[in-house]
């Protein structure tokens, strides 16, 4: 079989595999290649839940049970606070100052399969409407949302819109539709 007709095939069976909501993984010889893949919340790991582990201080917690559940009506996924479980999405959420010069930063392993959210310490010295606003963000991203160019939604990739006011605390109908599909 020549290489066009097995990527057309591997691309065949992944799709076909997402569609029916089972667990898509790459093969070790197409991750070697450099071929990539996409799953969906539900059918990663056959299971909605995913587990928000948490390692903030006290000034964080509240905020974070407020965006936890304010970003799950979004992503059709069952966030709960607790430790990561094997065979679970898992977001970390950590106190850590190498956030790339933020107040917060997020990154993802291979398959999307555990996020770190690092908030700043600096943060915890902010308001906890703001607090709430960053954390919604990386949850955001946490589970597919890009940044929006415009102060419509909590993609906004700042704190603030240029009017000083926080952004809008929901997601345009595209990202709602990033967050229901991850």
């Amino acid at each position: 079989m020549n290489t066009h007709s097995s990527w057309l095939l591997r691309a065949s069976v992944t799709l076909v595999l997402a569609t029916a909501s089972v667990t898509a993984t790459a093969s070790p010889a197409a991750a070697a290649a450099g071929d990539s893949f996409w799953t969906t919340t539900p059918s990663l790991l056959g299971t909605p839940v995913v587990y928000v582990e948490e390692h903030v201080g006290a000034r964080f917690d509240s905020a974070l049970r407020s965006s936890i559940s304010f970003v799950d009506r979004y992503t059709g996924s069952d966030m709960r606070l607790g430790r990561c479980r094997t065979g679970y999405r898992c977001i970390r959420v950590v106190e850590s100052n190498a956030t790339q010069g933020y107040g917060a930063w997020t990154s993802w392993t291979f398959g999307r399969k555990t996020s770190k959210i690092r908030l700043s310490g600096a943060l915890s010295r902010k308001g906890w409407y703001t607090r709430r606003s960053i954390i919604d963000h990386e949850l955001g991203h946490a589970n597919g949302a890009p940044h929006n160019s415009r102060c419509t939604s909590r993609m906004w990739p700042d704190d603030r819109c240029r009017n000083n006011r926080l952004p809008a605390r929901t997601f345009t109908k595209a990202e709602r539709v990033k967050l229901a599909r991850w």
